[in-house]
């Protein structure tokens, strides 16, 4: 009897040693599929994200276009000011051309769902760090325009309008926008009063200012362009390097 009773007492143990790996193995299966589905997840979304910093590229190549224009016209009113060039016809839409505010809109919504869902953590440390700063660096993109338009708002434009509103009109203003809104108008031009403009500490200023701000503007905006396509070459790796 008490060899039967050991018999039984070990083939129960074995029993349950069989049950607990079985379940360890099953737990193990399980976790391997969950870490597989996360991890499929994770580079559906990583596509995304690469597809949302391509749609970034679009809009920030352009507004560093535009900014670069811009910083070109108050380069030239600058000279002007300073006498290193004579005022002329194109004095006031170099003023105009600095009146433009400039808006950024990105897409952030496969960086939220990486981040929500826990898979960001399943990417590369170079990625997560890399998409971390370029995602902190469009914030500032965006502080950076908001003190320039804000600028524009505020000191800029409502100086321009009270002061020099007069050249409105065909023949007065040759900025392109301008031409073509008053293509039609039938009131005589009015030639640019050089002394008034020669004399105007104020607008100088404000120039001034404005040309550090479109400087600033371009380097952060270059700055960005820079960091979006280093973070779609690490992508571009670490997708192909998982397809291998």
């Amino acid at each position: 009897m008490q060899n039967k009773s050991s018999k039984y007492l070990k083939y129960a143990i074995g029993e349950i040693i069989l049950v607990v790996i079985g379940i360890l193995i099953a737990l193990q299966i399980n976790n391997w599929n969950e870490k597989s589905k996360s991890k499929q997840s994770a580079e559906v979304q990583l596509s995304q994200l690469n597809q949302n910093i391509s749609a970034d590229l679009i809009l920030l190549n352009t507004l560093n276009q535009n900014v670069k224009s811009n910083l070109s016209s108050c380069q030239n009113l600058s000279a002007q000011f300073q006498l290193i060039k004579p005022f002329d016809s194109l004095t006031t839409s170099y003023i105009i051309d600095n009146l433009f505010e400039r808006n950024f809109y990105f897409n952030s919504s496969a960086y939220d769902k990486l981040n929500q869902s826990g898979e960001f953590i399943i990417l590369s440390e170079a990625l997560q760090r890399n998409i971390t700063y370029y995602y902190n660096l469009l914030n500032r993109v965006k502080e950076r325009e908001e003190i320039s338009n804000t600028f524009i708002k505020k000191d800029l434009e409502p100086y321009y309008f009270d002061n020099y509103s007069e050249y409105h009109r065909k023949g007065s203003n040759l900025h392109p926008i301008v031409s073509n809104y008053y293509k039609h108008d039938k009131r005589e031009p009015i030639v640019l009063n050089v002394e008034k403009i020669k004399n105007d500490n104020k607008m100088s200023t404000l120039m001034f200012a404005r040309y550090y701000q479109l400087q600033n503007q371009q380097e952060i905006y270059t700055e960005a362009i820079n960091k979006a396509h280093d973070i779609q070459e690490l992508i571009n790796e670490y997708l192909n390097v998982d397809n291998d």
